[in-house]
């Protein structure tokens, strides 16, 4: 296995390289992609304090498997509970199912394909033989069909969630106020990386979101707290 990086700091790189091996020593993947990452560099300083600095790493990573069978939330949970130097995100596909996607001209798999860093490569390739073209047409269409779709129904899950908090049904308003969340954070998805989310966990949703804006989580985790993928007001 080869594997590349470009991200400053030797401790990230060791670490994050090392977690690369053992998620393919767990999981056997055919590649290993990275689509982005965040870097959040705080700098505190004062008369009163001592100066010092923090980076806080998110990376983007997207396997793709023999089986077509999906096992992203295992992958996550594995992320989760083995990398406690940064945030992971990762979405795992079968290569069948993206191959179908490339074909059909699925923006967000082309996309990585072409531009995205190989990290693991089964068959020890981490160089791209050739590039996969996109074809953007009605591709704003599209997007804007998603956007007015999800919109709709998160409006009409936000009446629902006002009308149940004024009946004092709670539970059900707190129920209908995250289903708000989800739409919002699919519609984002969908519409920056044309990707059809079905994950339903609030808190991956966000940070997925993170890939292409540190906007949504920061709106959302700044005024809450999130506890098993619902939020939690402070």
């Amino acid at each position: 296995m080869e594997t590349q990086f470009s991200q400053s700091g030797q401790f990230q790189k060791e670490n994050f390289s090392a977690f690369i091996k053992e998620l393919v020593q767990k999981f056997k993947p055919e590649q290993i992609y990275s689509f982005g990452k965040y870097i959040d560099f705080k700098v505190n300083n004062g008369c009163f304090i001592e100066n010092h600095s923090t980076e806080n790493y998110h990376y983007f990573l997207l396997m793709v498997t023999e089986s077509v069978t999906r096992i992203e939330h295992e992958v996550q949970d594995f992320a989760n509970n083995h990398y406690p130097f940064g945030k992971i995100t990762i979405l795992a596909h079968g290569k069948e199912t993206i191959a179908d996607a490339i074909n059909a001209n699925n923006r967000f798999f082309i996309t990585i394909y072409n531009e995205g860093q190989i990290l693991y490569s089964r068959d020890g390739m981490v160089q791209r033989t050739h590039i996969i073209n996109f074809i953007p047409t009605q591709g704003a269409v599209k997007a804007q069909k998603h956007y007015n779709h999800r919109s709709t129904l998160a409006t009409g899950f936000l009446k629902s969630a006002k009308e149940c908090l004024t009946n004092q049904h709670y539970n059900l308003s707190a129920f209908m106020a995250h289903q708000v969340g989800e739409q919002c954070c699919i519609a984002l998805i969908r519409v920056h990386l044309a990707y059809r989310s079905d994950i339903h966990n609030l808190y991956r949703q966000l940070r997925l979101c993170e890939s292409f804006s540190p906007a949504p989580s920061s709106l959302f985790l700044s005024a809450g707290k999130m506890i098993n993928g619902s939020l939690i007001s402070w």
